[in-house]
């Protein structure tokens, strides 16, 4: 899940502007240039994955709350060895994004293979399963 969500674009834009400050869906959204359907598939997969978290919560007109999402992806790589794909990437801790990450590793197994466009902004396929170790 984590190395479709690091190739795909819409994922890194997400990432990308949720980076220095938190930001809403909405605006997300509008910035990015994804439908807001989407933007909210992909906070749902991000947040699942641990990639970003709900940094706050606005209460807008009439009581209306609005979620702020926040990158806590620090860094990632992904390298070829031994006949794996292997995944790296820290995240910021849950309690605080401003302490130290830890790092979380992801074997992908050999499969059928895992491609990331040239251009880097539309999804790759992703059939293999991630294992954390």
């Amino acid at each position: 899940m984590v190395t479709r969500l690091l190739a795909d674009g819409y994922s890194q834009r997400i990432l990308s502007y949720t980076f220095k400050r938190p930001m809403s869906a909405q605006k997300l959204s509008k910035i990015c240039k994804i439908p807001i359907a989407a933007c909210y598939r992909r906070i749902h997969e991000l947040v699942k994955a641990g990639l970003i978290s709900v940094a706050d919560e606005k209460i807008i007109y009439k009581g209306r709350k609005v979620k702020l999402y926040r990158c806590r992806l620090k860094s990632a790589s992904l390298r070829f060895s031994g006949g794996k794909f292997i995944v790296n990437y820290n995240t910021l801790p849950e309690e605080n994004l401003a302490t130290e990450s830890t790092l979380d590793n992801i074997n992908l197994e050999r499969g059928e293979g895992f491609s990331i466009p040239e251009n880097g902004t539309k999804g790759a396929t992703d059939p293999l399963e991630t294992e954390k170790n």
